[in-house]
């Protein structure tokens, strides 16, 4: 038990140096820079894996979980850049486009893209969900919550919440639950139990 507790302190020791050096690189090469060189691999590997071409299991390694648990625990556009990689309409977006509206949220054609999409996801009851990427991106998330530590876990579960809501399934509340007790200021997490609690669907479920 106590090489357990070592590697953990180790694991989270190492999990806030990575930290630190997400901040200093947007410190040394400017916020859009830093971005594209930190969630460069890790994006490529997370839109290989919606799309089921990544092969291996779990479809993101170690380190590419590590980097985007910290990219979005830091970055909440990042985070709202999963969540649209999850929920855009076919053919979705490959890892370049991804990228962009990650390190790029206010340039005016991301704004016009990540617009769209919401308004799709929220309105249009022709836009449903590709449960096998929905599926996927569950995976992912699940595998980045399992591996890092308290502290890290909050956004990626809260991510897993909103996809599950969106896609239909019995989950989102539970995640959100455990979202919020990683991080009582999860605004997401709470969003989604919000949205649960008045019984509000995404356009394709209110359609039937």
């Amino acid at each position: 038990m106590g090489g357990d507790d070592g590697m953990n302190d180790s694991y989270e020791h190492g999990m806030t140096k990575l930290v630190e050096n997400y901040r200093e690189g947007r410190r040394r090469w400017g916020v859009e820079d830093a971005d594209r060189r930190w969630l460069q691999q890790p994006l490529t590997d997370w839109t290989a894996g919606l799309r089921g071409r990544q092969q291996a299991h779990p479809p993101l390694d170690s380190d590419s979980a590590d980097r985007l648990a910290v990219a979005i625990k830091e970055t909440l556009a990042i985070r709202d850049g999963l969540i649209l990689s999850i929920l855009a309409p076919e053919p979705g977006l490959h890892a370049d486009r991804l990228l962009d509206l990650c390190v790029r949220p206010n340039d005016a054609s991301n704004v016009t893209v990540l617009c769209n999409i919401l308004d799709a996801v929220f309105k249009d009851p022709a836009t449903r969900p590709d449960h096998p990427r929905c599926r996927a991106g569950l995976a992912m998330l699940q595998a980045i919550t399992d591996q890092v530590p308290p502290g890290f876990r909050s956004q990626p579960l809260a991510v897993a919440a909103y996809v599950d809501w969106w896609n239909g399934g019995s989950r989102a509340s539970g995640f959100a639950e455990e979202a919020l007790s990683d991080d009582r200021s999860c605004s997401l997490a709470a969003i989604v139990l919000a949205l649960i609690g008045r019984g509000i669907e995404p356009a394709w479920r209110q359609s039937g």
